[in-house]
């Protein structure tokens, strides 16, 4: 590292307001085709037009507006990412992580307590902030291609049934059965979620193609008959405990040769790369009980629920996750 890597981390938070902030007023959907003056966008997001000016010149230097005499355009980046009707809009994310910038000016006191900083209910208890939280994750699954990726990797022709266990936005089954259409897809997750989950399943054209099913994992006994459990990123939100306890509930659920699939950020036995993993683990710190965990801890409690065959697949950097998938003996 070196004194510009140094300063850029320290005053790394100015970078990301910017963007949250460019994203919640509408910059980048408010800007034409043939470009908008600093005078156009003042006055449709109805601001500051000195501030504004200053405001557009960062998006620049960010590299997410270029200005040409005067005008600005969205670079292709923000036209990929930022644009709202764009279908890989990483937008619901940005907002999301406006949700969370008090939460990290309490890193201090969670580094001291070991505690949260928020009540660990999965954002249930208020119904805006569960649209905010399961909008970020389908937007981010659907931006960084996750479910795209996971779908051509997998072999899934073998199986006729699947539960996507904490599934969220339901991006992963969509994409599941846009390759397998063959496979019945039951969806378990809390019911504030399910309402979001109904509608984005709507949006897709995937009605009456999905089961909802509502329950909670950690205290609810997961159905049985499944070829395929599917668990993405759900175990670095909760403890050890919890964990171990969620792998044998999963392992009851599976039929006889069916396998369990966990998409999750997978750290190695230092705990300390990949450094995305390591990292996020503070954010866990700060908004639940869990963490990033290590292959050898997640095939510890896949052993102990009973499963036999173990095996770990690296997927690309840039997905900041690994598969491990574990098949119940015939």
């Amino acid at each position: 590292m070196n004194f510009q890597e140094l300063n850029r981390i320290s005053g790394g938070y100015g970078l990301s307001r910017i963007l949250q902030v460019a994203v919640r007023v509408g910059i980048f959907d408010k800007i034409h085709s043939n470009g908008s003056t600093s005078q156009d966008i003042t006055e449709t997001i109805k601001t500051n037009h000195r501030a504004t000016g200053l405001f557009l010149n960062a998006l620049v230097a960010l590299g997410f507006l270029i200005k040409k005499e005067g005008k600005f355009f969205n670079t292709e980046i923000a036209k990929k990412y930022l644009l709202k009707e764009s279908s890989e809009y990483f937008g619901g994310m940005i907002i999301f992580e406006h949700l969370l910038w008090n939460i990290w000016e309490g890193l201090e006191e969670s580094i001291k307590s070991g505690k949260p900083r928020r009540i660990n209910d999965m954002f249930q208890a208020n119904m805006e902030q569960t649209e905010l939280f399961i909008g970020a994750m389908h937007s981010l699954v659907r931006g960084r291609g996750d479910a795209r990726l996971i779908s051509e990797i997998l072999n899934l022709n073998w199986a006729t049934s699947m539960i996507d266990i904490g599934s969220g936005p339901g991006t992963y089954p969509i994409e599941f059965l846009n390759k397998y259409p063959h496979l019945k897809i039951t969806i378990f997750d809390l019911p504030a979620t399910l309402k979001v989950t109904k509608r984005i399943i709507e949006e897709e054209g995937m009605s009456g193609k999905i089961d909802l099913l509502e329950g909670d994992y950690s205290t609810d006994k997961i159905p049985e008959g499944f070829d395929i459990a599917f668990l993405s990123n759900i175990i670095h939100s909760e403890d050890e405990e919890t964990n171990m306890v969620l792998m044998k509930n999963i392992f009851g659920a599976l039929n006889k040769g069916g396998k369990l699939i966990i998409k999750d950020h997978i750290l190695d036995d230092n705990l300390t790369s990949p450094a995305f993993a390591a990292i996020f683990s503070i954010t866990m710190l700060l908004l639940t009980k869990g963490r990033d965990y290590s292959f050898k801890e997640v095939s510890r409690w896949l052993q102990d629920a009973g499963f036999k065959t173990i095996e770990w697949k690296k997927l690309p950097e840039s997905i900041n996750s690994s598969l491990i998938i574990a098949r119940k003996a015939t």
